[in-house]
């Protein structure tokens, strides 16, 4: 009769510690896989939020103290209170678009600052265009309108992280349109503005906050030819909050003026930033 043959027992825990060995380093490989993959998807996407939240920025910053009429001086930002003899300012039922440094709500409704851009918009067949909303504007339609687009990063619990925008209408004072959406995950807006020494000089000598626009009596809304802004985009996934995409849980930001804070939820984030040049304000100067 043969003798059956088989493993023994050494055998067997030598191919069982081999097995496990295997399967170790193919789980730190799926492991550290996706980790890799998940901080890819997290950089990419802050860089198309921060791409895409720039060109809309800029687009409608750039229509700043815009007018049909050359003779009509229309300022370049709308707030409380600003110097010169061609200050627009606003006041009463207006102050909800009105620019802000760092609105003090309760509860807190704002992400950082509150930009609020004037322009004006004529009557004629080729003056019809869109708001920082998409409504048209302008026109034989709607006649000569006044206008302030308003952008600001909403803090709500419903709509909270998105950047945001209404428009105002300064003809009739009172809101032309409902706010809407223009990309999600955006945590902070900032912006200072950029001055000349003098109102006849086209180039920018310092940078200021808002506050100081509107109580420096030497600086005059004439004086405006830039805008610096700054936006805090972040990879925060909203259906799984404790998904952790970095060892380094706490994180200080620091945007333009803005205090510096800290965040430890381990989410990826970037600032972007871009200093828009005022076209309208730079041609008219010393006009």
């Amino acid at each position: 009769m043969k003798k059956q043959s088989g493993f023994t027992l050494v055998e067997l825990m030598i191919a069982g510690f081999i097995g496990v060995f295997v399967l170790s380093g193919l789980m730190n490989l799926f492991i550290t896989t996706n980790k890799s993959v998940t901080l890819s998807d997290s950089l990419s996407q802050n860089q198309e939020t921060g791409r895409f939240a720039m060109d809309y920025l800029t687009k409608f910053i750039r229509l700043a103290g815009y007018s049909e009429d050359f003779t009509v001086f229309v300022p370049p930002l709308f707030i409380p209170s600003g110097n010169g003899v061609n200050a627009i300012t606003c006041t009463g039922n207006q102050s909800d678009a009105c620019a802000s440094n760092n609105p003090v709500t309760s509860p807190i409704s704002t992400l950082g600052d509150k930009l609020s851009i004037p322009f004006n918009v004529g009557g004629n067949a080729d003056d019809t265009t869109r708001s920082c909303t998409g409504s048209v504007v302008g026109g034989p339609a709607n006649g000569a309108q006044s206008l302030v687009n308003v952008f600001w990063v909403s803090a709500l619990p419903d709509n909270i992280r998105e950047l945001r925008c209404r428009t105002f209408s300064r003809d009739n004072n009172n809101w032309l349109d409902d706010p809407v959406s223009i990309i999600n995950n955006v945590e902070r807006f900032e912006f200072l503005i950029g001055i000349s020494n003098d109102k006849s000089d086209r180039h920018v000598s310092r940078y200021v906050s808002l506050d100081v626009i509107e109580t420096d009596p030497l600086i005059t809304l004439e004086n405006v030819r830039s805008i610096r802004v700054a936006v805090l985009t972040t990879s925060q996934d909203d259906l799984e909050n404790g998904k952790v995409q970095s060892t380094i849980r706490d994180r200080a930001y620091g945007l333009l003026d803005s205090p510096t804070f800290t965040i430890n939820d381990g989410n990826i984030r970037n600032i972007f930033s871009n200093t828009i040049e005022l076209p309208n304000m730079i041609e008219s100067a010393g006009l």
